[in-house]
């Protein structure tokens, strides 16, 4: 194996000589500390660049004033307040303070007055000269007293807000002893006191505004500078006001003394203020002083009472955005904001994080930022390898640095370097043009390359194991340099045969027990070599496997003291069981900031830390807790390199990356344990913003709903976390970097949105939530159910009142049919009833109209039978046989005038003719007529009427033809020796007439019916008690066209009484017409 070829040259003295000469291009630094700046400016949504205000709401908000808006941050994004002509808008668009009430409301002074903005609805009073409402529209200042007065500083003197009146009244600027009247600055100290800056000095005022003192502005010996005072400040805990003026400096006035010390800039002295014109003064929470100037930022010290000068570097993106610095504002969580002329610094004054970079001036440690490789040796020097440039090489103690490269030595061979490393003496160096070996006991150089056994040029890692052999890691494979025969060990075979990989390989580890780790680029994952059995175990990514490792491209391997492996991939973080040979993953999922891991580092407690391309990530084991670096912690950059972590035996932490190198201990990287401030930022719904929407409904219109929140801890909100859940949808936690939510036409429902914050030191918020629904549309609405449920109500109430009517009418229908059906029932038994009188009717019918015809046809066949046989008959017995002839023939005409006169009945033509009538007379003489035919049956007839004489209209014919009929009827069915009396009552308008008989009687059940035509109660076929049955019919009818009534009482077995009561007038308007009767039953 060769050496280098200038040692081939040049003798060890020459080279010793070159070293001493490096060593001697040192540059010596200052103590000092550095500070990395988080800038914004325009185009990050900053309204303007020009930041002349910048002040923190109790709520977190930071709002900026600017020579173009007023500018509303939330961390993520900005909002913006314009003047625009309209009255909700602010009154002028040059904003020159800010300050907050204790109602929330956001006090803004402008060039043109003064607006008091509610930032809940984005309402905006404005408070100008033009409307009587402030003493000058040039509004300076303002600030919130401790007695809760808004107190503006103007052109034309102090004024203080009235509530009552809502307006600002004058309370100082007409005084005698006033020095002047324009004032710029105000500041209030702990006793009440009003101290104002005014073009021509500074005034102390009482709570109730009376002049206590003044301090001119004359730059005279005991005053404060010369000219306007543009800022004031009150130190109450070191008893000091500081005065800043436009050009003349910085005054410091003690409070008891009222002793003036004055400060300016000093070309010659490098400690004074970087420039005289005072842009803005504030002392942060741990008691430093801050002064912004138009040529810098700078830190007050007060022990040897100087200051130190932060300044933009052209070269350096993390220093100052510009020197002109108009505000100063220290936050909520103790991050400084500095207002310049174009744009803002951010930066935290806690940070115990160290930044070695690159710069032209002396307190720049590197030549380059992009670095690769860290080792510190034996006697503390930090080597420091560089893409580009060589290596650095710093003494740490007396803050000095020199660096090896092509430059200075053109014997070095190359200088982009991939890794550094060494034991004892001895400094290995990877390039990419081979291996650099430096022994620095004689300062020799050696170079191992291709031709000296090397797999290939360029070597990307370097280990130098526990037996002190040297392992190099190159794009084709590994190799192992014995460092007493300085000849390379082949192993390829040996892992050929265990068929690892054998490629490019990114990094090599060897853990507590002596076995080997190689990390392969190119997609080829993790070989283990375990030097006890020599076998090789490759691990791979498997998509169906968890517990595999979670990526193949391997970067970086470390182990911690409980014997695990942790295994960097660019993609997560992986814990390795040795024994269960299982992969643990940690992605961003987890919490950790980004998921291509450079570096792992392991403290003293076992906590993991890795460096990303989004800052550094700290994993306590015992709790998975994850915190989270970024820049304005102090990293140099977010964004890291591979082989850039180191840890001294100190346990000092390095890291490098694109921006250079940052140390740190890790038990002094403590973040704030306190809970993350979340706020809902605000809510937008159909493009429509709302400050809060809990409790409120909207349409079923919604389409877009978008929800903001951020937290106050502006330091770590890029790597804030946030959980988020909407209860209504699913209660599934979702988890962001996003400090928004978006949620596209929700269905109408009752929602929940619940979120919570996860800070980059793993503190979790409390849990805020708003409720919130979504109407349904009308159809779907509450009302719409009601009425939904009232109509289904009314259906049915209406359907069963539908179905009961159904039902009842059905009853009724029913009834009736049964009644019908009764009806017809009767009507028909009636009617079969009637079919059986009519046969029996027209039985006896025959039977009446033969026996008549039987004795005349007998009585004809005895005459001629008599003429034939004696030739001649008698006269006497001719006589007997023409008398019985006669009768029968009328008794055949009567029945023949019965049908007859019953038709007639039938169809309404009977026609009867009233005149007036005795109708005791009428019965009698009737009855008389009647005694021959009773007697003849064996019966007595007895007339006996209770009245001589009754006048009736009536028609004698027929009421004689009625009792012919029911004397005639009694005699039927009365039994020979019986009895029949007819009696004639005085009724006085009505005369009654009664015909008893001792007959069979009549049941009870045919009372009703005897009285109808065809109908009959007794046995018809009884020759002797016959009858047509017409008599009754034909009597009941004449009575009822009488306008009388008739009717029977009779019991069987004790005779009949059929009575006729008839009207003395029965009323009929004219007797020759017919009258109709009611004879539905004929």
């Amino acid at each position: 194996m060769g050496k280098f070829s200038f040692l081939k040259r040049f003798n060890v003295f020459i080279v010793i000589n070159i070293i001493v000469f490096l060593y001697s291009r040192v540059n010596i630094y200052a103590d000092f500390e550095h500070i990395n700046f988080n800038n914004a400016n325009i185009e990050q949504g900053i309204s303007q660049s020009t930041i002349d205000v910048i002040f923190q709401d109790s709520k977190g908000y930071v709002w900026l004033g600017t020579n173009d808006g007023l500018n509303k941050f939330n961390g993520y994004d900005f909002k913006v307040y314009n003047y625009e002509e309209e009255k909700n808008s602010i009154s002028n668009s040059h904003i020159t303070d800010i300050a907050e009430d204790n109602y929330g409301n956001i006090w803004i002074t402008t060039s043109k007055g003064v607006n008091k903005l509610n930032p809940d609805t984005d309402e905006i009073i404005n408070y100008t000269e033009e409307n009587n409402l402030i003493s000058s529209d040039n509004a300076t200042e303002v600030i919130l007293s401790k007695d809760n007065k808004i107190i503006v500083a103007t052109s034309n003197g102090l004024n203080v807000y009235d509530e009552k009146e809502n307006k600002f009244k004058q309370v100082l600027g007409q005084e005698k002893d006033l020095i002047c009247k324009f004032m710029y600055s105000i500041d209030e100290d702990n006793l009440g006191n009003i101290w104002i800056g005014t073009k021509k000095g500074v005034i102390k005022v009482s709570k109730d505004f009376k002049i206590l003192n003044s301090y001119p502005a004359n730059g005279k010996k005991n005053s404060v500078g010369e000219g306007d005072v543009y800022n004031i400040y009150c130190d109450d805990e070191d008893g000091y006001v500081w005065v800043g003026n436009a050009n003349s400096g910085l005054s410091k006035i003690n409070m008891k003394t009222n002793e003036i010390t004055k400060y300016k800039h000093s070309s010659s002295d490098s400690k004074s203020l970087p420039s005289s014109s005072i842009g803005a003064i504030t002392k942060d929470s741990k008691g430093n002083i801050w002064i912004g100037t138009s040529n810098g930022l700078a830190k007050y010290n007060e022990k040897e009472d100087n200051f130190y000068t932060y300044q933009h570097k052209v070269y350096d993106k993390n220093s100052l955005i510009n020197n002109n610095i108009k505000s100063l504002m220290e936050d909520s969580e103790g991050i400084i904001w500095v207002g310049t002329y174009s744009g803002i610094s951010m930066f935290d004054t806690e940070s115990k994080i160290k930044h070695y970079k690159a710069g032209l001036d002396k307190d720049y440690l590197l030549n380059e930022n992009i670095v690769h490789g860290i080792y510190e040796d034996d006697d503390g020097y930090l080597w420091v390898g560089t893409n580009s440039k060589g290596v650095n090489i710093i003494d740490k103690k007396h803050n000095k640095s020199k660096f090896i490269n092509s430059t200075t030595n053109e014997e070095f061979i190359n200088d982009s370097i991939n890794d550094i490393t060494g034991k004892g003496n001895i400094i290995y160096i990877a390039t990419d043009d081979g291996l650099i070996k430096l022994d620095k006991s004689n300062n020799v150089l050696k170079h191992y390359n291709v031709e000296d056994g090397l797999l290939d040029e360029k070597v990307t890692d370097i280990l130098v194991d526990s037996k002190g052999y040297i392992w190099l890691g190159t794009p084709d494979g590994v190799n192992i340099l014995n460092p007493k025969t300085e000849e390379f060990i082949d192993i390829n075979e040996f892992i050929n045969n265990g068929q690892a990989p054998n490629r490019y390989v990114r990094h090599i580890y060897e853990d507590s027990e002596g076995n080997y780790y190689l990390g392969f680029l190119e997609q080829q994952g993790l070989s283990v070599i375990n030097t006890k059995d020599k076998t090789i175990k490759n691990y791979k990514y498997s998509k169906s496997d968890k517990n595999s490792i979670s990526n193949n491209h391997v970067r970086y391997i470390n182990e911690d003291s409980k014997g695990n492996i942790w295994v960097g991939t660019s993609y997560g973080l992986n814990k390795f069981d040795k024994k269960t040979k299982k992969f643990k993953r940690y992605t961003t999922k987890d919490g950790i900031a980004n998921n291509t891991i450079y570096g792992i580092l392991v403290d003293n407690k076992d906590n993991i830390w890795i460096s990303t391309n989004k800052g550094i990530s700290k994993i306590d084991t015992t709790n998975n807790k994850v915190q989270n670096l970024g820049v304005i912690d102090g990293l140099q950059s977010n964004e890291f390199n591979g082989n850039a972590a180191y840890k001294n035996n100190k346990g000092e932490f390095f890291f490098g990356g694109v921006n250079g190198l940052n140390s740190f201990y890790p038990d002094k990287i403590i973040k704030s344990g306190e809970k993350p401030n979340l706020i809902f930022d605000r809510f937008i719904i159909n493009n429509k913003e709302y400050c809060n929407i809990d409790k409120m409904k909207f349409n079923e219109n919604t389409d877009i709903i978008t929800i903001k929140f951020f937290t106050s801890n502006y330091s770590s909100f890029q790597n804030t976390t946030y959980e988020y859940s909407l209860e209504g949808t699913s209660k599934n936690i979702v988890r962001t970097k996003d400090n928004h939510v978006t949620y596209n036409d929700l269905p109408p429902g009752k929602y929940t949105f619940k979120v919570k914050a996860i800070d980059s030191s793993g503190n979790i918020s409390d849990e805020k939530q708003v409720e919130f629904t979504i109407k349904p549309p009308f159809w779907l609405s509450g009302y719409a159910c009601v009425i939904y449920i009232l109509a289904i109500i009314i259906f049915i109430i209406n359907h069963k009142n539908k179905v009961k009517r159904l039902d009842r009418l059905v009853q009724k229908k029913t009834l009736r049919l049964r009644e019908e059906m009764e009806r017809n029932t009767i009507l028909l038994n009636k009617n079969i009833k009637l079919e059986r009188n009519k046969n029996s009717y027209f039985v006896n019918l025959s039977h009446e109209l033969r026996t008549p015809l039987n004795v005349i046809s007998s009585t004809n066949q005895l005459i001629n039978g008599l003429i034939r046989k004696d030739g001649d008959i008698k006269k006497q017995n001719l006589g007997h046989y023409i008398d019985v002839s006669q009768r029968n023939c009328k008794r055949l005409l009567n029945l023949i005038n019965n049908i007859v006169d019953s038709t007639k009945l039938q169809n309404d033509m009977y026609v009867i003719s009233l005149k007036e009538t005795d109708i005791v007379y009428l019965v009698e003489e009737t009855a008389l007529t009647l005694i021959d035919y009773v007697k003849s049956k064996g019966i007595h007839l007895i007339i006996d009427p209770e009245i001589e004489e009754k006048i009736i209209m009536c028609d004698s014919h027929e009421i004689e033809r009625c009792i012919v009929n029911l004397v005639g009827n009694a005699a039927k069915f009365t039994p020979e020796g019986g009895n029949i009396t007819i009696t004639i009552k005085d009724l006085e308008d009505k005369v009654m007439i009664s015909v008893l008989d001792t007959g069979i009687g009549i049941d009870e059940k045919y009372h009703k019916v005897i009285f109808d035509r065809f109908s009959q109660v007794v046995d018809l076929n009884n020759e002797v008690k016959g009858g047509s049955g017409l008599g009754l019919t034909i009597t009941n009818h004449i009575i009822k066209l009488h306008k009388g009534e008739i009717y029977v009482e009779s019991k069987v077995g004790e005779g009949s009484n059929f009575v006729i009561i008839l009207p003395v007038n029965p009323n009929i308007e004219d007797e020759n017409k017919y009258v109709e009767s009611n004879v539905e039953q004929i």
